[in-house]
C-alpha cells in the first residue's frame, strides 16, 4: 500500500469518526446536554473536522410539531344495538 492510499484510508476513518460525533452530538443539542456538546465540538475541533454540516443544520428552520385537535367522527347516538 502506497502512502497516497494510506492517507486516504486515514482521511475516510477521520470523516467516519466526525460524522459520528456529529450524530452524536445531534442528540446531545436535542437532549439540551450543553456540556456534553461542548466536549463534542473540542473533539471536532481537536481533529481538525468543520462543524460546517452542523452549523447549516441549526440555521435551517426547525420542524415544530403542533398537536391537533381531535377528529369528529360519526357517532353512534341515537342508534342502540338490538338483539
Amino acid at each position: 500500500m502506497s502512502d497516497k492510499d494510506e492517507k486516504t484510508h486515514e482521511e475516510i476513518q477521520k470523516e467516519a469518526y466526525a460524522q459520528a460525533l456529529r450524530r452524536e452530538r445531534e442528540g446531545y443539542v436535542l437532549r439540551k446536554l450543553d456540556d456534553r456538546v461542548k466536549a463534542i465540538d473540542a473533539e471536532l475541533k481537536r481533529i481538525g473536522a468543520s462543524r460546517a454540516s452542523e452549523e447549516r443544520a441549526e440555521s435551517a428552520p426547525q420542524e415544530t410539531a403542533i398537536e391537533s385537535k381531535p377528529r369528529r367522527t360519526a357517532s353512534s347516538r341515537g342508534t342502540k344495538a338490538t338483539d
